[in-house]
């Protein structure tokens, strides 16, 4: 079933009342928990395997298909939304956003006639977003490398969708935000409650209005979802304390390889990054909880230089 058909579904089904809500949440859980038919097995069959892992995985192929996978307009104008409201920018303003991906939320700043650079990884990604947003400036590099920027460049930085676990040495990280802000400047950290966070992808979940884990038994790690060229499957394997592997794999339906990504996800407590943050020279002056824009125990951390 594609994301099209299953929200025409449930629309068709909502509009019956509140017995039909129920069943329409049960549908739900099984469709996100069940396999979809022979996926496995053309996996294990498939001798042509390739495994992506670290920045590697961020190649013109992962790239073209990213926002597909993620996008949600209505999470980023959430927090763009927030960002200004608190933060009060002004003309003088300059942003910079870590981990920009394919540029949308350089380019809504821009719309907002603010000055935006995006900092990313990857040469593909910063392709597309040059691509979708020509007159934006986006910079291929790591937010590890101290000297990419001067000191006191930004007002405000954006580390948003799950970017801040990517990052191993995160004392680190934070040392090179403070020195890259200006006196008083904000930087603005994507949190997840680890324990109880929806790790279905936007792909995954066209009935985006409330969770299934809220009503599944146990918590859904899969996601499932059927493209033209190819069936998707991603797994969030919850290995310890700290470590997290996202996988994620692409079995083409006709000739190909069968592709595996592997992201590596450092998940300390809230407690912990935040804590970090402070011994950097951070206060958090806002937690924002990102549940009215769809993401349950996610939340957006408003944090600012001292």
């Amino acid at each position: 079933m594609d994301t099209q058909k299953c929200d025409t579904f449930f629309s068709t089904v909502f509009s019956k009342g509140g017995l039909c809500f129920s069943l329409a949440v049960l549908l739900l859980i099984l469709l996100y928990t069940k396999k979809v038919e022979g996926f496995d097995e053309r996996e294990k069959n498939n001798k042509e395997f390739t495994l992506v892992v670290g920045k590697n995985i961020y190649d013109d192929f992962y790239s073209k298909i990213y926002d597909s996978l993620v996008m949600d307009q209505a999470k980023n104008d959430f927090e763009i939304m927030n960002v200004i409201n608190i933060t009060k920018p002004t003309s003088n303003s300059v942003f910079l956003d870590i981990g920009s991906g394919t540029g949308h939320h350089v380019g809504q700043l821009r719309d907002s006639k603010y000055d935006a650079v995006g900092v990313d990884i990857s040469p593909s990604m910063n392709a597309i977003a040059s691509k979708n947003y020509p007159e934006s400036t986006f910079k291929t590099g790591d937010c590890l490398d101290t000297m990419m920027f001067a000191s006191g460049s930004f007002s405000h930085i954006l580390c948003l969708y799950f970017t801040i676990y990517y990052i191993k040495d995160k004392k680190l990280f934070f040392g090179n935000c403070n020195h890259w802000l200006a006196p008083d400047g904000f930087l603005i950290l994507h949190l997840v409650d680890r324990e109880k966070f929806d790790p279905i992808i936007p792909a995954g979940n066209p009935f985006k209005i409330v969770s299934p884990q809220k009503y599944a038994d146990e918590r859904i790690t899969k996601t499932n979802v059927n493209f033209n060229g190819f069936d998707y499957k991603a797994f969030f394997d919850f290995k310890n304390d700290y470590v997290s592997l996202f996988k994620e794999t692409f079995v083409p339906k006709k000739n190909g390889k069968t592709r595996q990504n592997e992201h590596v996800f450092y998940m300390e407590t809230h407690l912990e990054i935040l804590t970090i943050a402070k011994s950097c020279g951070f206060k958090l002056i806002k937690k924002i909880d990102m549940v009215k824009c769809g993401y349950d125990n996610q939340f957006l951390c408003i944090l600012q230089k001292i």
